[in-house]
This record gives structure tokens, C-alpha cells and sequence, in this order.
């Protein structure tokens, strides 16, 4: 997490973009007859999709969260999600983390701890009964000593998802974790909306509750655009509807997707 001047620094990261374009289009070439790309940010509801087998994805992104006690940046995060099977993706993911106390007091930054996961595919909705998804993770106690857990901790997720509608799905989820001197609950609930072939958009509630701890509740709502089949924009903001949680919070950042 970071001081807001280096947040800035993501402008240095500006010339990447056309790397990042010129290798869509590349992808793009070599592409099979492929849904367009469906990501897992920049929503905090964990999804039900699986990326199609042997394409890797990947989904990055900056993240400014202003607290009651400190401001916490993420520059960047990065997910890398691969289709090993058609029911199965393999994932991991990290981020170079930043937090400033309001008392401008020295703060710890650094790459944050790795966390690897897999996600299984359950079955497609039938009538009432709603797609499912299983995802496990485990963050690993791994890297600088202030940023990471002091033994590994595991989370698994159910989620859910109903069409509505060929506009509207309804996409749900409830978590739980092993952290290493509690337990975690996690749930979510997302209404998510297409406008167009390229610009759809979500509103969303989640929260976390931790033994021992007040929840944290939130609220946000974010806009996805599609620039091409397998490349995505988003961004995204969000508030605190509990006295635990941040007051809000802002994101942005891309995803694509690469055949085998």
C-alpha cells in the first residue's frame, strides 16, 4: 500500500499499454471461436467462470483504499488464471503493496504475499438451479516479513450465478478461511448488467466477518468495456457501510486473455 505520489508512478507503466495491444492483437489472430473475455475484477464477488482451456489470463490493476487509519495502494495487482481442463482453471496472484498511516508515520511496502488457488467448474444453471463454482486458495507466508502472514492461510468459495434475464445475472457467494488466529467469513451479492456488445456494468455488496472482529461492509459499482474479444477495461468505486470498514475505495485496470 502506498503514499498517493506513487500511486502516480502508474503513469510510467502508460507505454505498456500499446506492448499490451499489439499482443492482443497478435492473440487475437490466433484465436478459436472464444466467448469474450469474462474476468474476475474488478468485482469483489467471486464468480462461477472457468477461463476456456489453455488460454491464460490476465487480470491487473491499480487499487487506492482511504481508511479510517491509514490509506492503502495497490500498484499493481496481478492475477494469472490458466484453463488446464475444461471444468478447471489454475490461478495465482500477488501485488506490490503500500500503506500510509494518517500520522504520515514510516510504513511498510513491498511485493505481498503470493496466493495460489484453483477454481472448479460444477455445473451450468438448470431452470431455478444456479451455475456453481468452487474456488480454494491458500496465501503463502512468502515474502517481506511486515506484508505476509506468519503461517499460510487457506480460503474456500462457493459461488453462484442466476440469468435473470439475456441483460441481467444475479451472481452470489459466501466464503470461509483459516487465517492464522481466526476464522474468516466472506459473502457477496452482484447484480451485474449488459448495455451493450462492449460496455456492461455491476452494483455489488460484500463484507467480511473475522472472529473476534466488527464486520466490514461494503458497497460499489463499476463499468467493464470491451475493446476487443479478449481485451477489457474497468474501473470501479466503492464505500464503507460498517464502522470497520474503509471509507472507500477506487480502482482500475485491465485483463486479457491469450490462446495456447
Amino acid at each position: 500500500m502506498y503514499s498517493l505520489p506513487a500511486f502516480c508512478r502508474c503513469r510510467l507503466a502508460l507505454p505498456g499499454v500499446g506492448l499490451l495491444l499489439t499482443i492482443s492483437r497478435l492473440g487475437h489472430g490466433q484465436a478459436r471461436d472464444l466467448d469474450p473475455i469474462n474476468t474476475g475484477r474488478p468485482d469483489q464477488t467471486t464468480g462461477t467462470n472457468v477461463v476456456p482451456q489453455h488460454t491464460l489470463q490476465l487480470e491487473s490493476g491499480l487499487r487506492y483504499q482511504h481508511g479510517r487509519t491509514v490509506r492503502a495502494y495497490n500498484y499493481p495487482t496481478l492475477m494469472a488464471r490458466y484453463g488446464l481442463f475444461k471444468q478447471l482453471e489454475l490461478r495465482v496472484s500477488a501485488s506490490v503493496q503500500d500503506s500510509v498511516p494518517v500520522d504520515n508515520r514510516r510504513h511498510p511496502w513491498g511485493i505481498g504475499p503470493p496466493e495460489l488457488g484453483a477454481r472448479l467448474h460444477l455445473w451450468q444453471q438448470h431452470g431455478l438451479l444456479p451455475e456453481a463454482a468452487f474456488t480454494a486458495a491458500a496465501t503463502l507466508p512468502v515474502g517481506k516479513e511486515a506484508l505476509r502472514p506468519s503461517s499460510p492461510e487457506a480460503r474456500l468459495r462457493l459461488g453462484f450465478t442466476n440469468s435473470l434475464t439475456s441483460k441481467l445475472a444475479l451472481t452470489y457467494t459466501y466464503g470461509y478461511g483459516w487465517l492464522p488466529d481466526a476464522r474468516e467469513q466472506k459473502y457477496a451479492l452482484k447484480l451485474g448488467a449488459t448495455f451493450s456488445d462492449r460496455l456492461s456494468g455491476y452494483g455489488e455488496f460484500f463484507g467480511t466477518t473475522t472472529s473476534g472482529s466488527s464486520p466490514d461492509n461494503e458497497a460499489d459499482a463499476g463499468l467493464l468495456w470491451l475493446l476487443k474479444p479478449n481485451l477489457q477495461l474497468d474501473i470501479a468505486a466503492g464505500i464503507g457501510l460498517s464502522r470497520a470498514a474503509p471509507s472507500f475505495f477506487v480502482t482500475t485496470g485491465f485483463s486479457i486473455r491469450l490462446p495456447h
